[in-house]
């Protein structure tokens, strides 16, 4: 029975609710696929959380809308249901990560990831949700064409992004790197990877005479080259070797079967092409030499990057990620106990930040820049090590493996080059991005086409229309779910709805309030940015950055008032330090809270109650242990014992300063500061001259020495 004839034969309420609900699961997914990598707040403060909370409120009603598909459905056959294709290697995946996040060393930041990122459990568990949807409602070749199409058509729309960014600011796209609608070159390239082969495959039916083209022979070839004119332009290396790899196996899987000698001698030529470019310009050729200066050739010539930049920055990163997954060294402010199941599990999801925070060493406050974020490795195995361990590895492998032979699969079933680039389409995307995040990591857009290459290549639809109208819906004749079952599910679709509508709404404007507050913070206006943080907290109080950002502002207003004022000073520094213990408690292994809690209560020591200098030494030592790598915190409490007379503590701290990090000028300066106060003159030129050897271009110090020379 076919799709028309079922819905015939069911009752006029029971096929308008089931042909409402497949409208809405439909709309749902391709606005996904369309809106997410697109989805800008201009007036927000967090770049990731739009794309974060779009997807999670279209999943939340995809799952609405299915519930109630189901109950307006004869029972479901769970049997049936995992013997789908690649049903079980997602579930196993899935179970995976509840026992990463059961052990996780903090359950909260892994439920529901770092405020800066949120690519915590919930964000996946909608991944995986949303894929099992797909999965199972993609069953015609009119939907396959319509996601077909929303996939190049958001390509496309992402690739002139760059372009509008470039008008807006004034710049010169040729010799700037554009982040478009992905916020950074990086993960402008790694999404625009994965567009390329499927739009490379409606390109293929295009140039076909068949009825019913997914675009014209014009709108694909246009489409194509500006996907590949923006990824050209930004210059990101990683998502150039993705893109080679992807694009030669979508090559290689249309000609396979007619042209498998071309096939063979066009992938060993170009490698050796490639190979030999890439050695000529880093070993044959100088950088000087007018072929490894030009513009783009520029971006692989990595004779000097080894010593710093880029390369450099991710080589540390590695060896300090890598350093952790052969150690697994216990993290946080008590003993773990699942210590020994750590290699299994890891230390959860999206703990990258806490992990990374106490292994990675001093040199990247040399090279790095010192307001980056420092919470993954830019390679995604060993993140994806690092957070969930060898099963979560292991997980991944069995998904890909399955993924790659169900895609195989199709392949060899089809008969034309047509059905052969629809099937190859998700492969060579799937490769591709392997390829690049080795070089870098995934965020909320590229993760979700990862998914979609999967539900793509799980659902029954037929690649083509030429290979079927689709599958059949239930037969009339089976029972459906009972009256109660639909009461069940109209209940749990409204929750699900206002779920949707009250937190990821509620989300995006308490990150527009908090921006609006940080706005008003930089213009000094204390008071007004403290009413927009009031609100904003109303909206999401268990947001710790919120919480900070609060306590930040309090603090900022205390600092700005007159010295007379003490007990005001000490009502705001009071409110203040309430935020930063409620942000400790949402995020207890976060470094920033305590970094933030020791500086709070050092002012407070010196402006109100010196009895808070032991408060602020406290959290100071428990920001050591989250980071015993970063010398920065010595030098600021050594700097803090400095304002208060402590002088002999505070080169106490400058020393230990020094023994984390030798290179480090700014700890010499500062011991002569404390040498100077103690008048021990021969011990503080001493100090300023070890300054100066390490940075020669200190003017400060160069400034200090003259004056104990005269």
């Amino acid at each position: 029975m076919d799709r028309e004839t079922a819905a015939a034969h069911l009752p006029p309420s029971v096929s308008a609710v089931r042909r409402a609900a497949e409208v809405a699961l439909e709309a749902c997914w391709l606005a996904a696929v369309l809106l997410v990598p697109l989805a800008v707040n201009p007036w927000g403060f967090n770049y990731e959380l739009p794309k974060v909370t779009l997807f999670r409120g279209l999943t939340l009603l995809m799952v609405a809308a299915h519930l109630l598909l189901l109950a307006w459905s004869s029972p479901p056959s769970v049997r049936r249901w995992l013997q789908q294709p690649l049903v079980r290697p997602i579930l196993l995946v899935a179970l995976v990560l509840i026992l990463c996040l059961a052990a996780s060393i903090s359950p909260r930041v892994s439920l529901w990831g770092t405020s800066y990122r949120q690519q915590g459990t919930y964000l996946f568990a909608c991944f995986l949700a949303w894929t099992l949807i797909v999965t199972s409602r993609l069953r015609s070749a009119g939907q396959r064409r319509r996601l077909a199409t929303t996939i190049v058509l958001a390509g496309t729309l992402v690739a002139l992004t760059p372009f509008a960014e470039a008008a807006r600011w004034g710049e010169n796209l040729l010799s700037w790197r554009p982040g478009g609608s992905l916020g950074n070159p990086i993960f402008l390239g790694a999404y625009l990877i994965m567009a390329l082969p499927f739009t490379l495959a409606a390109l293929v039916e295009s140039v076909g005479a068949r009825p019913r083209r997914t675009f014209s022979v014009a709108s694909g070839a246009i489409a194509l080259v500006l996907q590949l004119l923006a990824l050209l332009l930004t210059q990101s290396r990683g998502p150039w070797l993705g893109a080679l790899a992807g694009l030669a196996v979508f090559a290689a899987l249309i000609l396979w079967r007619q042209h498998r000698r071309l096939v063979i001698g066009g992938l060993v030529l170009g490698l050796a092409a490639a190979v030999a470019l890439f050695a000529g310009l880093n070993f044959g050729l100088s950088p000087s030499s007018p072929l490894a200066s030009l513009p783009y050739v520029e971006r692989i010539v990595l004779a000097e990057g080894l010593e710093g930049g880029t390369v450099r920055v991710r080589l540390v990163l590695w060896e300090a990620a890598a350093g952790v997954v052969s150690t697994w060294p216990e993290v946080g402010l008590e003993a773990d106990p699942l210590e020994v199941v750590r290699p299994l599990v890891g230390y959860g999801p999206d703990t990258a930040s806490i992990v990374y925070t106490y292994a990675y060493p001093p040199e990247l406050a040399h090279i790095e820049d010192p307001g980056a974020i420092w919470d993954r490795a830019h390679n995604e195995t060993l993140d994806l090590l690092t957070m969930t361990g060898w099963l979560g590895i292991a997980a991944a492998a069995v998904l890909a493996l399955s993924s790659a032979r169900r895609g195989l699969d199709l392949w060899q079933r089809e008969s034309d080059p047509i059905g052969r680039a629809w099937a190859a389409a998700p492969l060579a995307a799937l490769l591709a991005h392997a390829v690049e995040a080795q070089f870098a990591f995934s965020l909320t857009a590229v993760t979700m086409m990862t998914w979609l290459c999967v539900a793509w290549l799980a659902a029954p639809a037929p690649l083509t229309a030429a290979a079927g109208r689709g599958t059949a819906r239930e037969s009339a004749t089976q029972p459906l779910l009972c009256g109660r079952w639909r009461i069940y599910a109209i209940i749990a679709a409204a929750l699900l709805t206002a779920l949707a509508l009250r937190l990821e709404g509620g989300l995006i404007w308490a990150d527009t309030l908090l921006a609006q507050g940080r706005s008003l913070d930089r213009a000094g206006d204390w008071r007004q940015s403290i009413a927009a943080y009031d609100r904003a907290l109303a909206m999401v109080p268990w947001q710790s950055s919120a919480q900070q950002l609060y306590a930040e502002t309090l603090y900022n207003l205390a600092r700005a008032l007159p010295p007379g004022e003490i007990d005001t000073k000490a009502g705001l520094l009071e409110k203040a330090a309430d935020s930063l213990s409620r942000a400790i408690e949402l995020e207890p292994l976060e470094l920033e809270h305590y970094a933030n809690s020791g500086v709070l209560h050092a002012y407070w020591s010196e402006a109100v109650d010196a009895s808070h200098l032991d408060a602020a030494v406290d959290y100071y030592e428990l920001a050591f242990r989250l980071a015993p790598t970063r010398a920065g915190l010595r030098l600021d409490l050594g700097h803090v014992y400095h304002n208060n007379g402590r002088y002999d503590l505070a080169l106490q701290q400058y020393g230990a300063a020094l023994e984390i990090d030798p290179q480090l000028a700014q700890a010499h300066y500062d011991s002569g500061l404390a040498w100077l106060a103690l008048d021990e003159i021969d011990e503080a030129r001493a100090a300023f001259q070890a300054a100066l050897d390490l940075a020669p271009g200190c003017e400060t110090c160069r400034q200090a020495l003259a004056e104990l020379t005269e």
